[in-house]
């Protein structure tokens, strides 16, 4: 089989990602499979089934086999390692972000004044596009929040820029400019059905009740997410909306928001591709090896057995011609022993 029937060959048993869309709910279930698969194609079922197997798993048999056979496929290697730090990290935050998210709805679906919620709302304008954790809509304003999950204590400068902060200071974003993004494409939205006039406030929750934030941004408001719907209903205004109005903002901005298409950060055939190529070398450089090995054994000169009849009659025939030179040996020195002794007579008399 030759190198790229082996690659489509692999490629067409990885059936994650196959359509040209994916919801945001669909992308963690979506992630799950293409790891099993992958899993499944890297090792035998019987490892496969148990479970224990992950992604960096797989990158850590791959790049044993290649060290094993001379690093044939190093390039193929990095490429797919490349890839799998991504497909890894978006299957922590997808983990992360959805438990924080849930915490959060969970909480909203608690408030006590008349309300309308929206979740992970993705709104385009001329090129801009922005997508809102949630959008609280009451009768006395419009919220938009943004859902951080964080383990690590945070600190918002003047500037609004965002640091996670511990034993050092972490750059995360400029918090203030995306919050504004978000504010500015929402009452694009709203400009549509003449709702221009609405109040829009900005609050930045924290789903981790351990941490420390601090804000010196006084644009935006901070909580903790349990204590969000007590902010939101303590909020005071002059202005007043009927839940007709509620129910007409919220027709506005279904009507504007974006299919609910996820936006991914890798192209996940170039990652499948990646992952064949790397396969398909590496089958073809261990092919190669057995090839090799079957070669020397066959070129090994076959040992010489010797029989045990001839090996009897080389011993007898040994011990027949031994015999007679200690016979010959014998009478030699009997024969100078008898001439000694009638040497020694005559010279007596």
């Amino acid at each position: 089989m030759t190198s790229d029937k082996r690659v489509k060959e692999i490629i067409s048993q990885i059936t994650a990602f196959s359509k040209a869309t994916y919801t945001k709910s669909e992308f963690l279930p979506e992630l799950l499979k293409l790891q099993k698969e992958l899993i499944d194609l890297t090792f035998n079922a019987e490892h496969a089934e148990n479970g224990d197997l992950r992604l960096w798993d797989v990158e850590r048999h791959l790049r044993k086999m290649n060290d094993e056979r001379d690093h044939v496929a190093d390039d193929e290697l990095a490429r797919f390692i490349q890839g799998s730090k991504v497909v890894c990290n978006n299957i922590s935050a997808e983990f992360s972000g959805k438990a924080g998210e849930q915490k959060v709805f969970r909480a909203l679906e608690n408030l006590d004044c008349q309300n309308g919620v929206l979740h992970n709302i993705e709104l385009e304008f001329e090129g801009r596009r922005t997508e809102i954790d949630a959008i609280v809509f009451t009768n006395r304003a419009i919220f938009i929040i943004e859902i951080k999950n964080s383990k690590k204590d945070i600190f918002i400068d003047e500037d609004g820029e965002f640091y996670r902060t511990g034993h050092s200071m972490h750059y995360d974003c400029n918090i203030a400019e995306k919050m504004d993004e978000r504010e500015a494409l929402l009452r694009k939205a709203l400009d549509k059905v003449g709702l221009n006039y609405l109040k829009i406030f900005k609050i930045v929750t924290f789903t981790n009740p351990r941490i420390d934030v601090e804000n010196k941004y006084h644009y935006i408001k901070v909580c903790g997410s349990n204590y969000l719907p007590t902010f939101i209903e303590k909020f005071t205004s002059n202005q007043r909306y009927t839940y007709e109005d509620i129910c007409t903002i919220i027709a506005a901005v279904n009507e504007v928001k974006c299919p609910d298409e996820y936006q991914m950060n890798i192209d996940m055939n170039d990652y499948k591709n990646n992952f064949a190529m790397l396969m398909a070398k590496l089958e073809a450089a261990e092919k190669a090896d057995n090839e090799t090995d079957t070669i020397d054994q066959s070129q090994k000169e076959p040992e010489k057995v010797i029989d045990n009849k001839d090996k009897f009659q080389k011993i007898k025939q040994t011990g027949c011609n031994y015999g007679k030179g200690m016979v010959a040996a014998a009478v030699g020195v009997t024969l100078i022993n008898v001439a000694l002794l009638v040497g020694s007579k005559l010279l007596r008399k």
